[in-house]
């Protein structure tokens, strides 16, 4: 209930917000993000946003905000989920982040091409430089290590 009452607000206090769409390469793209010891227990959180756009510059390259097209569509999926993993850095839970995002692509690409949309990989933004450092093999994940709680 406090759910409903909170988009309702938010739908009274932004009245011309809209969602669009637009024709596209049907390219599934993904942004990930976390939130560290946000919740009760110590426990972090995950949110992916799922869109469909055209195809990035470079499919070989890793996302960044450059290679990715400027028009972006609303989403098609939007993933949130409280971790189980006990993560010792906001890196460790960006990292954790990225592992369920890419696990909530597979099944919508798979959907994809089966429909006829070839799909390039996946690109899946982050916010965080070293997560997309270890994730692209730019930085040594032992030289990241960070004890913050």
């Amino acid at each position: 209930m406090e759910a409903i009452t909170q988009l309702l607000n938010y739908l009274a206090t932004h009245p011309n917000a809209v969602v669009q769409y637009h024709a596209s390469d049907m390219t599934l793209h993904a942004d990930s993000d976390a939130s560290y010891l946000s919740c009760p227990k110590g426990r972090s959180r995950a949110a992916g946003y799922f869109y469909l756009s055209n195809s990035p510059k470079d499919p070989g390259k890793a996302p960044t905000p450059e290679a990715l097209p400027t028009q972006n569509n609303g989403p098609i999926s939007v993933y949130s989920n409280i971790l189980r993993e006990v993560l010792s850095s906001a890196a460790e839970a960006e990292l954790a982040a990225l592992f369920h995002n890419g696990k909530e692509a597979c099944p919508m690409r798979i959907s994809l091409e089966e429909m006829g949309h070839p799909q390039p990989p996946t690109p899946i933004a982050t916010d965080n430089t070293t997560v997309a450092g270890i994730a692209n093999d730019d930085v040594k994940q032992k030289r990241s290590k960070a004890i913050d709680m």
